[in-house]
């Protein structure tokens, strides 16, 4: 089961706009020494409908050379079409990933039936362990709670990583398949996705702070609540301020402050405003502050 700590790891460019494979080498050293148990590459935190199809491949290569088997490597898959959907599963089996996270399709606004028909001929048309990702604030629809129990019939459906606000799907989808791994896709909310039976999260603030996250999910699934708890306060003022502009503008800037990464992004994404660069300044946190 894929539980635990997963990063939606950002994806580094140098000023010219080219991937910075060097930063993105550190990047990937820093979220496994923090404790994560998976790095989703070419997710939407990693930009990764902004990349060709080169850039991909290059991508998920050396992310799974510098990760070695330590941790599990997931691909972000955000297509409209199902047959692109079809083909960045392919690519990611043959990149040799772990499992490929796709995206319920986006502004074509798909009934149900569409939602699992599309789902359905990625696993039939690939051999991939799949993740579901549901984000209805990005994608404007939802899979509903029926429609992915339907899907999760499928053997190589693993998991899936739900944005949606409602918390009571949680309880109804473990019930339909206990051995699917329900991840949170909302860090602000991880706590309660948790509380309602969550297995873990796919994070964007553990870019910043792998270690406090992986720490906050470990102490939860190994019963010591009042850990877990001081640790989400802990991340709550930067949660706060990591989504005052659209992902990934706020955490790679986040980044840019700690020194990691150059704070370069892909357009039509721009750089935080001045008055977010100022909040995130006054509350980045330290990622040893989980040991405290």
């Amino acid at each position: 089961m894929i539980t635990g700590t997963i990063t939606a790891l950002i994806t580094p460019f140098k000023n010219n706009g080219a991937i910075d494979f060097v930063a993105l080498e550190r990047i990937i050293r820093l979220q496994i020494e923090g404790g994560v148990n998976g790095i989703l590459v070419a997710g939407s935190t990693g930009e990764g409908l902004l990349l060709t199809d080169e850039e991909r491949e290059s991508l998920v290569n050396f992310a799974r050379e510098v990760i070695d088997r330590r941790v599990l490597l997931i691909v972000g898959s955000s297509c409209v079409s199902t047959r692109n959907a079809v083909k960045q599963a392919i690519q990611a089996e043959k990149l040799k990933a772990n499992a490929v996270l796709s995206i319920v399709p986006f502004y074509v606004k798909p009934k149900q039936d569409g939602i699992i028909q599309h789902f359905i001929d990625i696993h039939d048309n690939s051999n991939i362990p799949i993740i579901l990702y549901n984000n209805p604030s990005r994608c404007s629809v939802s899979i509903s709670v029926d429609s992915a129990i339907e899907v999760f019939k499928r053997a190589r459906v693993v998991a899936m990583k739900d944005s949606d606000c409602d918390l009571t799907r949680v309880g109804k989808l473990k019930e339909a398949r206990p051995d699917i791994a329900l991840l949170s896709g909302d860090d602000p909310s991880l706590l309660g996705y948790l509380s309602s039976g969550g297995d873990g999260t796919v994070s964007v603030i553990s870019n910043v702070v792998p270690g406090i996250v992986s720490a906050m999910v470990g102490t939860w699934r190994k019963g010591d609540e009042s850990k877990s708890r001081v640790l989400d306060a802990m991340l709550r003022p930067l949660n706060n301020v990591l989504s005052m502009e659209p992902n990934p503008i706020p955490v790679k800037y986040a980044l840019h402050k700690k020194g990691l990464i150059e704070n370069e992004l892909r357009k039509p994404l721009t750089r935080a405003s001045a008055g977010l660069s100022r909040a995130i300044d006054l509350n980045l946190i330290d990622d040893s502050a989980q040991a405290a």
